[in-house]
């Protein structure tokens, strides 16, 4: 079966929308048309059309909140599935040993956990405040600060295999964390746990404004952008301080423009493309590899040209 035979045989099964903007699910607000986009509101629904998209041999990108995703200009091929709607109701567990499971769906926002940590009195995740995209996005990228990631608080996991379609459960110890990444090859998070611990409430909510107060300072949060879009070299390296050492800060291409507040941004100042943000990532590494002989990697994901990141 060819792409548009599967992609018809879907658009005839199920409810999907065609040749859809991918800037409206991407924090970039870039990237072209996505042949075929489905917003699945329960995992039954998901599994449906998984198993169709496999069947009709169409391949599938899985988008969450896309706040560390840029997408190519010439869009994606296949089926787009975008995961933010599959959410319930958040709810937590106190253990034995005094800690607290906090369990959500991999499509709730981070920061509707992060709300229900404060309003709950739970401490451990208010380094994550003021940071975008979905739960099971920020656990898949091991999401943070430059010194502690998300990884430290997992409990379990609930995974899907994309091959098999079948579910099952990863407690801490069999997961494998690097910075800011989730060695997890062709699996979809389903639903994640959190072990925090009970603390006085005005305490943790006190920790949450600070910490937002300083981000809304120290990084450019009224245009888009998809965060961080370098890693830090090593822990004692910043690649914001680097690129802003080689003389970078405010530097473009096109719409798309090194943030005068934090060099490690790349802002879409207005109608930027994924082709000038690509031509600003390459000359930033240059720049500072020449420089400093220090060749930075990306933090953000593109993909697109038939759903495969690069």
């Amino acid at each position: 079966m060819n792409l548009q035979s599967g992609i018809q045989k879907i658009k005839n099964k199920f409810q999907v929308s065609a040749h859809v903007s991918m800037k409206q699910y991407t924090r970039f607000k870039v990237g072209g048309p996505a042949d075929l986009l489905a917003v699945p509101e329960t995992p039954r629904e998901l599994l449906a059309i998984l198993a169709a998209a496999k069947d009709a041999s169409v391949p599938v990108t899985i988008v969450g909140g896309g706040s560390n995703l840029l997408v190519s200009d010439q869009g994606i091929r296949g089926l787009v599935i975008v995961t933010t709607h599959l959410r319930s109701e958040i709810r937590s567990k106190k253990e034995r040993d005094g800690t607290v499971l906090v369990c959500a769906d991999a499509g709730e926002r981070l920061s509707a956990v992060c709300r229900y940590t404060k309003t709950h009195g739970l401490t451990g995740l208010e380094f994550c405040a003021g940071i975008p995209g979905t739960f099971g996005g920020a656990v898949m990228m091991n999401a943070g600060t430059a010194s502690e990631g998300i990884c430290r608080k997992i409990a379990y996991l609930d995974i899907l295999n994309l091959d098999t379609l079948v579910i099952n459960t990863l407690k801490k110890q069999d997961l494998v964390f690097t910075y800011r990444c989730l060695e997890l090859t062709n699996h979809l998070i389903l639903r994640a746990a959190l072990a925090l611990t009970a603390e006085n409430p005005e305490t943790v909510q006190k920790r949450f404004a600070e910490n937002i107060k300083h981000k809304q300072t120290t990084q450019p949060v009224h245009l888009p952008s998809a965060g961080c879009f370098f890693k830090n070299p090593d822990p004692n390296s910043s690649a914001g301080k680097l690129i802003q050492d080689a003389g970078l800060k405010g530097a473009f291409c096109g719409d798309a423009r090194v943030s005068e507040i934090h060099a490690n941004y790349i802002v879409n100042c207005g109608s930027a493309t994924c082709k000038d943000i690509l031509a600003l990532k390459a000359r930033i590494q240059k720049a500072v590899f020449d420089r400093f002989g220090i060749m930075l990697e990306t933090e953000v994901k593109v993909t697109g040209n038939g759903g495969k990141n690069r």
